[in-house]
């Protein structure tokens, strides 16, 4: 009897299919599975890439194929060879500095900066550089007010004065009608500070505050007298006409301006006969003696009596504000 074998064959290729189907599904897990389940280890991978033991040598031309390269850098720097095609890199830049050819080729580079910088030629070509550029000048004033706790030494000081505190007769001398001792000024005087004076001037201010001696307040001192006498014949004998004549010019205004306050001095001076006379009679004398030529001797009297006058116009001023005395 012959068995149909097909139905059979067919059964069991049903049965291997369900079997594999039901081995890869996967039910779905619950929330509370879900909530504890932890995260599965990824499978290792698998290379079938041959390991590499060792990085291949370099070939004996590596560096004559990549000079610039890292390692071959350094090597190339020791030889004159490296300098000779990057005489620009940092390995070489201490050594090209050191010599003529690098400051000349790269003359603003930081190395050769400072060598630059000492000679005229860097400052010409830079004029507006920081190590080139001038101090902004200081501007000079004409007129000081002083402050409390101000001395004609530390006003001389001040560079819009004079720059130098040896310098305070100067201011002294110019003020001599507002200032009657050196070492006792007041707040809110206005102090006239004199120009374009000469080398000599300026040189016996310096020597007479070098030797002027102790400071002693309310008294004029004998040494700023005599400072006063000699400036004044030093002047004179200096002047010239014209300067004899803008002197004049100017103590007939100052005396204009005693009379009108009524501060009218008088003086005894040696072209008067040692008599005293009213600085108007000595102003007169000033003016023949400019007419007979004498210039420094007509300089010396019109000096005197523009200091004479202005002296009265400060001494009435002080007389108005000056407040009864009780004994």
């Amino acid at each position: 009897m012959t068995i149909n074998t097909t139905p059979i064959r067919t059964l069991l290729a049903l049965l291997a299919v369900a079997v594999v189907a039901t081995g890869c599904v996967t039910a779905k897990p619950t929330e509370t599975e879900a909530g504890t389940a932890t995260a599965a280890a990824p499978a290792p991978a698998t290379s079938t890439a041959t390991a590499i033991v060792s990085a291949p040598a370099k070939p004996d031309d590596w560096c004559d194929r990549y000079p610039d390269s890292f390692v071959c850098q350094e090597e190339k720097a020791d030889s004159g060879d490296w300098c000779t095609r990057h005489p620009d890199s940092f390995v070489c830049q201490e050594e090209k500095a050191d010599s003529g050819d690098w400051c000349t080729r790269h003359p603003d580079s930081f190395v050769c900066h400072e060598k630059t910088t000492d000679s005229g030629d860097w400052c010409t070509r830079h004029p507006d550089s920081f190590v080139c550029q001038p101090a902004a000048p200081v501007p000079s004033i004409s007129a000081y007010v002083v402050q409390g706790g101000d001395h004609l030494w530390g006003i001389s000081s001040q560079p819009k004065v004079y720059g130098d505190p040896y310098q305070w007769p100067l201011l002294f001398k110019r003020n001599r009608a507002d200032i009657g001792d050196a070492d006792l000024i007041y707040p809110g005087q206005l102090i006239q500070i004199e120009r374009d004076l000469t080398d000599f001037q300026i040189q016996e201010a310096i020597d007479h505050a070098r030797t002027r001696g102790a400071w002693s307040l309310g008294v004029t001192e004998a040494t700023d007298l005599k400072y006063l006498e000699a400036t004044q014949a030093s002047s004179a004998s200096a002047a010239t006409a014209d300067d004899a004549a803008q002197m004049i010019a100017q103590a007939s205004a100052d005396l204009d301006a005693a009379k009108g306050v009524g501060g009218v001095w008088r003086l005894i001076d040696s072209a008067t006969g040692g008599k005293a006379v009213s600085i108007s009679k000595l102003l007169q004398a000033a003016k023949a003696k400019l007419e007979a030529g004498d210039a420094s001797e007509a300089y010396r009297m019109a000096n005197r009596v523009s200091e004479a006058a202005q002296m009265g116009v400060a001494q009435v001023a002080e007389q108005v504000d000056a407040g009864p005395v009780y004994n």
